[in-house]
């Protein structure tokens, strides 16, 4: 199975503005998602996203498609981005849910209350919104290259082919990677895995 943007890549990389636009269409929203998941919120990773895109604008050319898809090619870019971000600045991702915020009559409330509920019923009011907020917390105590690998197969969907094309490591790397990843989130999620 070939590259379905090998076409468009080899296009952009001749200076057709077209395909670069369609390269850039088809493939915002997933790098958005896996940056902003990554890095815990949405301006910085939009931040990032646009330093991807420059980068992928002018380094185009060096796409090779011998060495995995145009979208491992592109993640790669980003994942790079992401982790250099994070240990440039030292990004700890996500709020601590007890720390006060301002509210809009000067008074202080906790970010725990503020959390949305999207249950369906009055018994799991907040739940999903409270478990989504963990997994994030648990998310970010990883490793940023292991958070990279289990995001780019979760929320991503990509092979193991195509997260060791991605993060420029054998397959082997990537499964342990993986493995070591969910026990580590396992461990920090136990009580929520509990039927």
């Amino acid at each position: 199975m070939g590259d379905p943007d090998q076409s468009l890549a080899g296009r952009a990389s001749s200076g057709d503005r077209e395909a670069l636009t369609a390269l850039y269409r088809q493939h915002k929203g997933p790098l958005l998602g896996f940056l902003t998941r990554t890095l815990g919120e949405k301006p910085l990773a939009e931040d990032v996203f646009q330093e991807v895109w420059m980068k992928v604008i002018t380094g185009i050319g060096r796409f090779d498609n011998s060495r995995g898809t145009f979208r491992a090619w592109l993640f790669r870019v980003g994942a790079n981005a992401a982790v250099d971000r994070i240990r440039r600045e030292g990004i700890r991702r996500g709020p601590e849910l007890d720390q006060p915020i301002t509210n809009g009559e000067g008074g202080e409330t906790r970010r725990i209350d503020l959390v949305p509920s999207r249950s369906p019923g009055p018994d799991r009011e907040g739940a999903s919104a409270f478990l989504g907020q963990a997994m994030d917390k648990a998310l970010s105590k990883l490793p940023p290259f292991q958070r990279a690998a289990i995001l780019l197969r979760h929320q991503q969907g990509m092979s193991m082919e195509e997260i060791a094309a991605t993060l420029d490591v054998p397959v082997g790397t990537v499964k342990s990677m993986l493995h070591r990843g969910t026990h580590s989130l396992r461990r920090s999620l136990g009580h929520w895995m509990t039927p």
